[in-house]
């Protein structure tokens, strides 16, 4: 064979660093991490379907902390089964989450009115029996922003007619079943590459010397040697 025919594989090096070159260009796809609450378990989505066997077909409308709040529609309801009560009657599914969200608003109605009054309180004079008074105040009195607080986490659970409000952490353990569960994907880090830079000395500083006298320096310097007039 001679050495003309001999080809040099510069094609198949060259083929191989554009390989390499292309799978480290390549940016790894994001996985989807799925919420958790405090106890570990799945939190469900907002605005899916939830199920559960005696109950029927619900809607997620919202979720507060670790609870969830489900909506029902009439034809859902329908085929709910009934619920028995204490004294052995029997009622609807409709009619029993009615009564539930008359008690949440008139436990809401309760409760907000003890905080506007504790909100309202004035101090009491306590005497301690030895002719002096203590004057004893109510830590809520004048307290908007604490007032305000707790009013809003109260409304938080009033429910509708045909609403209810379930734990998460013991839902499927209960028997809800879910169609899908919230997500999120966690941001790529940036990787900044760290360029070596030349380091670059300062210019010295020229030191100058306050002591000496120029304009003595400039004096003698000069030719005085010549006649005066």
């Amino acid at each position: 064979m001679n050495s003309s025919q001999i080809q040099p594989r510069t094609n198949s090096t060259s083929n191989v660093t554009k390989t390499f070159q292309a799978l480290d260009s390549v940016k790894p796809v994001p996985t989807a991490l799925p919420v958790l609450t405090a106890g570990g378990v799945r939190i469900p989505l907002v605005g899916t379907i939830a199920y559960h066997e005696a109950l029927g077909f619900c809607t997620v409308v919202s979720r507060t902390h670790e609870t969830l709040r489900l909506s029902f529609t009439e034809v859902e309801l329908d085929g709910a089964d009934d619920v028995t009560l204490r004294d052995g009657s029997v009622v609807s599914r409709a009619d029993w989450l009615m009564r539930a969200s008359e008690v949440s608003l008139s436990s809401a109605i309760t409760e907000t009115a003890v905080l506007d009054s504790r909100y309202n309180a004035l101090d009491v004079a306590v005497s301690t029996g030895d002719g002096s008074e203590w004057r004893a105040g109510d830590p809520f009195a004048g307290a908007t922003a604490l007032i305000k607080q707790l009013t809003e986490s109260i409304e938080e659970r009033i429910k509708e007619p045909n609403q209810m409000i379930i734990t998460i952490n013991g839902a499927e353990r209960c028997g809800w079943q879910f169609d899908e569960y919230a997500s999120h994907v966690p941001m790529a880090k940036a990787m900044f590459k760290s360029e070596k830079k030349a380091f670059v000395e300062a210019p010295a500083r020229v030191a100058v010397d306050e002591s000496d006298d120029w304009f003595q320096d400039e004096l003698d310097d000069c030719d005085w040697s010549g006649d005066r007039a």
